[in-house]
């Protein structure tokens, strides 16, 4: 390196921590907010999950090889955002296991990141999600501790998003059909 030459030099440390936030501010949400572990969903963290929110969340079931999953956890992310929402967004990948996931670029919008519990069968799982529910995914269940959970196999409407969101007094009327 030629030191005579000043386009060569490296900035001065004071200007790299300028740019390094900088760098930060222009970071999309989704990078902030991505998980720091996966977690095993079995029937008892199903309950425990349902109790445990204080506030608004959806919960969108995927699998790895899902064409359709990406998009609606795209698309219920950026609806929370658009709401400027505290709403938390988790992901299930029923098909998947491992620190890998973490990495996946579709799940990271997610603020917590489970996988089903290899030790209980599917179906079980999907029984005390939604007795309804035979195993389609995406499957979007949007919870409120006020009221009943909204479920949708497949992308959820904006309509069901907004009643979601916008309802106040727990009048959520729970099933959604496709």
């Amino acid at each position: 390196m030629n030191a005579s030459r000043p386009d060569h030099r490296p900035p001065p440390a004071r200007h790299l921590h300028r740019w390094a936030w900088a760098g930060l501010l222009v970071l999309p949400l989704a990078a902030l907010a991505h998980p720091s572990r996966v977690e095993t969903l079995d029937t008892a963290a199903w309950s425990r999950l349902q109790l445990s929110e204080k506030g608004p969340s959806a919960v969108v079931f995927s699998t790895t090889d899902c064409a359709h999953c990406p998009g609606v956890i795209a698309q219920v992310s950026g609806h929370i955002r658009a709401q400027k929402s505290h709403a938390r967004l988790i992901v299930v990948v029923m098909d998947g296991a491992g620190p890998e996931l973490l990495r996946h670029e579709a799940y990271l919008p997610a603020d917590r990141l489970f996988v089903f519990d290899p030790a209980t069968p599917p179906a079980v799982l999907r029984h005390a999600v939604d007795p309804r529910w035979r195993g389609v995914t995406p499957y979007v269940v949007l919870m409120k501790p006020a009221g009943p959970a909204l479920t949708q196999a497949g992308p959820p409407s904006a309509d069901l998003l907004q009643r979601w969101l916008g309802d106040t007094g727990g009048s959520a009327t729970g099933l959604a059909r496709p």
